[in-house]
């Protein structure tokens, strides 16, 4: 039996809660053992981990006090290896891992990084990538390229699958599911929106940054275009499939980003989508435009949405080749049965 903790910030505010619980729940409990780890938030975990898995050490003791804690519940509960999910660069659960004698990996998601991402690197067992470009871009060199591998993120295509399709007659809509953010760039969209028919309209759904709501309020207010933009605010992962099924088209105008899951949810609900070229990974997934288009600045995502707007057997026909790209090289199962043989190889055991 292998004894994994996995770690994450907290199941509040993380990016990457969702993909944890699903290899969490998947996880072969025959061969594994999981816990969970969370520095903030702990009365907030999802049902499905059970109380006893669930545990729990605050940031606010410093970093010195972290490590030793960390690596001190690292040897009460027996821990073979640790999975972080945790976005920030510090090399503190690496560290408390050395200490512990306990092999750490963790998966790189976004594109930031700087010496202290190096480190990290250095001192971690192994490192994951999601996006292909990273390999060149950060772990190229001499002293990391033998310890990293890539594992793309995984959809649930049972949960992620074309609905029946409630889309407006009357309207062609945009969606756009993110955080509303200057990284995530939806001013970009509003302005396109100005040279795209009365008819098009667009639907944001995520969490706001207050002053870039602000910006995006003011503009939608001076331009008139209370009619076409509709802020639906959060969203539950559950309900995005149905929301999907109200889109003609996704678009995700972000200036960076690492494998985006919002366009990967997207195929596999079978819509269309264009996407900014926003660091390697929208281009990885829609290869061969496979599911959708990539868009170089304003120009050409206003030419990519009139195409689809006059023409909808294209949108069926680039859902249906974005859905079948998912189940071929994408599934959640894919993604799970690759962590388990890393996990495997880290620690030289076979099952």
């Amino acid at each position: 039996m292998v004894t994994i903790l996995y770690t994450i910030p907290n199941f509040k505010t993380a990016g990457s809660q969702y993909v944890l619980l699903e290899l969490y729940k998947r996880i072969d409990r025959s061969k594994f053992k999981p816990y969970v780890l969370v520095e903030k938030f702990p009365d907030i975990f999802p049902d499905e981990i059970p109380s006893e898995e669930r545990l729990h050490i605050t940031e606010a003791v410093g970093q010195r006090s972290y490590i030793g804690q960390l690596a001190t519940l690292l040897k009460e509960k027996k821990i073979d290896l640790v999975h972080s999910w945790d976005y920030k660069s510090n090399s503190i659960e690496a560290l408390a891992s050395r200490k512990a004698g306990v092999k750490y990996l963790y998966t790189k998601k976004n594109n930031a990084w700087s010496k202290r991402w190096f480190a990290k690197s250095f001192l971690s067992s192994h490192v994951v990538y999601n996006n292909p470009e990273m390999q060149e871009r950060f772990f190229s060199h001499f002293l990391l390229k033998h310890k990293t591998s890539f594992i793309p993120h995984g959809v649930d295509t049972e949960i992620f699958k074309p609905l029946e399709s409630t889309k407006s007659t009357e309207n062609f809509v945009i969606g756009c599911i993110g955080v509303l953010g200057e990284n995530k760039n939806q001013l970009l969209l509003l302005k396109a929106l100005l040279e795209l028919p009365e008819t098009v309209c667009v639907h944001f759904y995520g969490k706001g940054n207050e002053a870039y709501k602000v910006t995006l309020d003011s503009f939608i207010k001076k331009h008139n275009l209370e009619n076409r933009v509709a802020c639906k605010g959060y969203i539950a992962n559950q309900d995005i499939p149905k929301a999907m099924a109200t889109f003609d088209v996704l678009v995700l105008p972000s200036k960076n980003e690492g494998l985006p899951l919002s366009i990967m949810e997207a195929m596999a609900c079978g819509v269309a989508v264009l996407s900014s070229n926003s660091g390697g990974g929208a281009q990885f997934l829609l290869k061969d435009e496979a599911g959708g288009y990539i868009f170089e600045d304003r120009a050409s995502l206003i030419s990519q949405l009139l195409q689809l707007y006059k023409n909808p057997t294209l949108r069926t026909q680039l859902g249906k080749k974005g859905r079948a790209r998912i189940i071929s090289s994408f599934s959640i199962e894919k993604e799970v049965d690759a962590y388990k043989q890393l996990y495997l190889s880290m620690l030289k055991r076979e099952f």
